[in-house]
Order: C-alpha cells, then structure tokens, then sequence
C-alpha cells in the first residue's frame, strides 16, 4: 500500500505530498485528498534557446578541434 498521498488546499491551490498518518492534522487545517482527474500534467520542457550564427559555428570549430585531437 502507497504510505505517501497527494493533498490539495482547495482555497490556495497548493498540492504536497504527505504522509498517509498524517491526513488526520492536514484536514482539520482544511486540506484534501487530490482526485485522480485533479493530477496537474507535468510541465512540458523548455524549448533551448536559439542560437546565432555565430554561436553554432563557433560550436561546430570546437567539435572539429576535439575530432582532430583525438586522432
């Protein structure tokens, strides 16, 4: 049996993760069990930052140099 459960505060929003025993303390403060079709989907990746020119060619010298070097 999962010991650790997710909990919402329904009048901030906030979610934590907390340890089965002690949902007792955390309702009386007015937290609750998260529902299943309340889980937030994870957060998508960050797209990197774009390059200049400059900056791939710059990249693409140091690879050749460390592709010689290890020749």
């Amino acid at each position: 049996m999962d010991e650790w459960v997710t909990i919402i505060h329904p009048e901030t929003g906030g979610t934590a993760e907390v340890h089965r025993s002690s949902l007792p303390q955390h309702y009386a403060a007015g937290w609750r069990l998260l529902a299943d079709d309340e889980i937030p989907e994870p957060e998508p990746v960050p797209e990197p930052e774009p390059v200049t020119r400059a900056q791939a060619a710059k990249a693409a010298k140091k690879a050749d140099q460390a592709d010689s070097k290890e020749k």
